[in-house]
């Protein structure tokens, strides 16, 4: 049996619900129960488990047969990508091996894993699998908090992360989560440096989920989201570099750009659409239909691309 999220399966016709959204990648889920401790997620071993829901979406269960057969016709129904996501089990890699050839086998579709790897080892075998990406997620970006948060030290994931980026070049990525009490100084210097390392991004924005052990935290500000937003588009993009961004007791007040150029750079909004490996959109992962939206799963119009423009401006002028 494997979990899909509840867009993918509709999408893929496993499902009869009907969404005002679908996904542009098929979201897997394997694994039963997590060893690891992440007070924000569902899946949090010896918390109140919900093993149907990771971030805010739903992941039914289907066989290995049901998925596979609509796997092959995944691409005609607009699917451009796999994203295998697992739980970390007592397992050794050669079940997320297996798995992997299990999916190759039914689709030619590029195929990403995000998975708790040991080391450059792991990631090297499931590169030979035919993994396209591999995602090491480091969620939590202040040291001290990724220890209260998650357990275990940010650095030794973060050197494991590296290490992968100089052995595997282009094919890692990770996730980060704004809003576990960072600085924006902290998060924009991190993903300098993982943009440097040729790491793919994923942003997430905090989202207090229900049955988690931080259920009762609020989500982040959306403006303090969008300057972290941007800047790292604009580090992707080459716009420009850390050392022009300007701050003032850790929080961004410029990127170091006339206001004009800044414009321009950000206009038509692909900033403030999902980050990741090519092709994810995720929507509704990170918020609710009808509430803030954090990261956009399609491209904005014109209305919405000059609103969070005017937004952001608004709250950098005092650093112009």
């Amino acid at each position: 049996m494997i979990r899909v999220s509840a867009g993918t399966a509709a999408c893929l016709g496993l499902s009869s619900n009907r969404m005002d959204a679908y996904p542009t990648t098929a979201y897997l889920l394997s694994g039963k129960q997590c060893l690891m401790k992440c007070s924000f997620c569902p899946q949090r071993a010896g918390g109140n488990n919900v093993l149907n829901r990771l971030g805010r979406i739903n992941w039914p269960e289907y066989s290995w047969d049901e998925v596979a057969k609509k796997l092959v016709h995944a691409e005609a129904e607009g699917i451009k990508r796999i994203c295998l996501q697992s739980v970390r089990h007592t397992d050794g890699i050669e079940t997320l091996v297996r798995i992997v050839d299990r999916l190759k086998s039914s689709s030619d579709l590029p195929l990403s894993v995000s998975a708790w790897i040991g080391d450059e080892r792991e990631a090297a075998a499931l590169i030979d699998a035919g993994v396209e990406r591999i995602s090491v997620s480091i969620d939590v970006i202040n040291p001290e908090t990724y220890k209260e948060i998650k357990g275990g030290s940010l650095q030794n994931r973060l050197d494991l992360l590296f290490s992968c980026a100089g052995k595997v070049p282009g094919k890692m990525s990770t996730h980060l989560i704004c809003g576990l009490g960072e600085s924006e100084v902290e998060a924009l210097t991190l993903i300098d440096k993982l943009q440097q390392a040729g790491v793919a991004i994923a942003l997430f924005a905090f989202v207090p989920l229900r049955g988690t052990a931080m259920e009762g935290k609020e989500a982040p500000p959306v403006d303090f989201y969008r300057r972290i937003q941007a800047g790292h588009y604009l580090f992707r993009e080459k716009v420009v570099e850390m050392d022009s961004f300007k701050f003032e007791q850790g929080r961004l007040v410029s990127f170091g750009l006339p206001e004009k150029d800044l414009i321009n750079s950000l206009s038509d909004g692909t900033a403030f659409q999902t980050s990741g490996c090519p092709h994810c959109n995720r929507p509704y992962y990170n918020e609710r239909p009808g509430g803030v939206i954090y990261n956009y799963h399609r491209t904005l119009n014109k209305q919405e691309s000059e609103k969070v423009l005017a937004e952001l401006l608004g709250s950098l002028k005092a650093g112009y």
